[in-house]
């Protein structure tokens, strides 16, 4: 009886362990502020990162990234474990900056031509 309690015991540790959820976020501080909802990507590892895919953010057309996130699931944990590190897959998310304006502009201004005193 006390054999099967612990064969439990040290199964229930393994699930604990060998599962895994995360998630990393990084975030710029101002006066930097977002423009984009987030948009994303699954980038996949191979080889124990010889050969990955890395998302690229093409939806923010030039501007700097505000925010960016990368998480993993039980689902991809589980496919790297199997796998033995040949295959690692996680998910990119990022938002885009707002455009900086160029200096001596008004953003929205009235008229559109140059101001006079």
């Amino acid at each position: 009886m006390r054999v099967r309690a612990a064969e439990f015991a040290a199964l229930l540790a393994v699930i604990v362990l060998v599962t895994g959820c995360w998630y990393h976020r990084i975030e710029v501080g101002s006066p930097v502020t977002k423009a984009t909802e987030y948009q994303g990507a699954v980038a996949w590892s191979l080889v124990w990162g010889a050969v990955q895919n890395d998302p690229v953010p093409d939806n923010c057309n030039g501007q700097a990234l505000a925010e960016v996130k990368v998480t993993s699931n039980f689902g991809f944990a589980l496919l790297t474990v199997v796998t033995l590190g040949l295959v690692a897959p996680e998910r990119v998310e990022w938002k885009c900056a707002k455009a900086v304006p160029a200096p001596g502009t008004i953003p929205g201004g009235l008229g559109g031509g140059s101001a006079h005193p």
